[in-house]
């Protein structure tokens, strides 16, 4: 597509997220809401300084289009989608880049059934955003504060909250940093007093070596969000990582029954696709992207998908990623069978995956020659994914083998290979 990436419009802000497209993006929001009844759109942003620009820029047209905006100021992505679902809003605007620093931002798009918007919604959207502008109808609007609209979300999170569960959590400096405070009252928090800078710098999800030592040393669980609280780490411990992987195995055991489906992407280990079969448990892979895990758990009609970078969907309680709800699930599951994690895992195989992110700017296409040295590293049991980045000017190099060995060098031979040929 042309503006929409993996996870909605996304740039360097005044590079490739610009005026000029902040701009496109308004003019296509008065024309999306020109049939609308209910002329309202639902605004939050995360920890990033440059979300009050962006939002000046679309006040600027949706204001004197008659087009009325709340504003909940800083919060969760899964919060907004929950609000917008809660409150009928026929649309919502989250301005966040996710686990991406501090310079980028975006803007994802979320329904009035709390779900990120589909593939239609995007080509329609793009179309109206080469339009001419309209006309300025001076039908002037106005800009709500709405914040307190967040005090239902965090009762909803609260009414969940069945363990006090010892445990660390790291809020990446991000959009839920407020949030957490307010749902986990006697926990150890850190990274939660953002600057609007400092959004996943050296901490979140993204950056988890820290905590790993915290939880290490003191022995406790850790839980890692990202800049916008949609994704969701977990640390044992004793400092080893549960990604989203294990997280999707673990909930199976709880809420699937023999016969249910998960669904995962590309990425997700094959492991977890062993580890399931042994229960009766069928795995589909969907294309990266928690939207498209989404679309394919409504095609298979399963409760549960999710990704190994941790977006994880439990439909039983939210149409997207939520990292605090989902911190708050395993902390009630931990505490109510008096389990471990590692215990949760007993019978869980992984295989040994590694990847290689290259920066790329230019236009990415495999010849020929890097298609067959593919085949012939998959003839020899590895799997492998080459794929340019939906977020970032990067090309994403993942090999899985059962011999982590084997997976080191073909992905050194691989990387080598683009490298010198793109």
């Amino acid at each position: 597509m042309k503006y929409f990436g993996t996870d909605g419009i996304r740039g360097v802000v005044n590079h490739n997220l610009n005026n000029k497209t902040i701009k496109k993006v308004a003019n296509a929001l008065v024309r999306f809401y020109k049939d609308k009844s209910k002329k309202v759109l639902l605004v939050g942003n995360d920890s990033r300084i440059s979300s009050d620009y962006i939002l000046s820029v679309l006040e600027t047209v949706l204001l004197k289009h008659g087009i009325e905006i709340h504003n909940i100021g800083m919060c969760s992505s899964p919060c907004l989608a929950f609000l917008t679902k809660k409150f009928n809003y026929p649309l919502s605007l989250m301005l966040s880049a996710s686990h991406n620093p501090s310079e980028y931002n975006g803007i994802k798009f979320f329904n009035s059934n709390a779900e990120k918007v589909d593939d239609k919604f995007e080509i329609n959207f793009e179309r109206l955003m080469d339009m001419r502008p309209l006309k300025c109808c001076n039908k002037f609007s106005k800009m709500i504060c709405s914040e307190h609209l967040k005090e239902t979300y965090i009762n909803f999170l609260r009414s969940l909250k069945k363990s006090n569960l010892p445990c660390i959590i790291d809020c990446a400096c991000g959009g839920a940093s407020e949030i957490v405070k307010r749902v986990y009252l006697k926990t150890q928090i850190i990274n939660s007093n953002p600057t609007g800078e400092n959004i996943n710098m050296n901490s979140g999800c993204t950056h988890i070596d820290n905590l790993k030592l915290m939880c290490a040393k003191n022995r406790k669980i850790g839980f890692a969000l990202d800049g916008d609280a949609d994704r969701l780490i977990v640390v044992d411990e004793f400092g080893q990582i549960i990604d989203g992987d294990k997280i999707l195995y673990i909930l199976s055991t709880f809420y699937l029954k023999t016969n249910d489906t998960v669904v995962g992407t590309i990425y997700s280990n094959e492991g977890l696709k062993t580890s399931l079969s042994k229960k009766n448990i069928k795995f589909l892979r969907a294309p990266v992207g928690d939207k498209q895990v989404y679309k394919k758990m409504i095609e298979c009609k399963t409760i549960l998908g999710g990704e190994n970078s941790g977006h994880i969907i439990l439909k039983t309680f939210s149409n997207t990623g939520d990292g605090v709800l989902l911190s708050i699930i395993l902390s009630n599951i931990l505490s109510s069978t008096n389990l471990s994690l590692n215990s949760l895992l007993n019978h869980y195989t992984e295989y040994f995956q590694i990847m290689k992110n290259i920066p790329n700017n230019k236009p990415f296409k495999m010849d020929e020659s890097l298609k067959l040295i593919i085949r012939r590293y998959e003839d020899e049991g590895s799997r492998i994914i080459i794929r340019p980045s939906g977020t970032e000017p990067l090309i994403r190099v993942m090999v899985e083998n059962k011999n982590e060995d084997k997976a080191k060098r073909v992905l050194d031979k691989l990387v080598f290979y683009i490298q010198n040929n793109y």
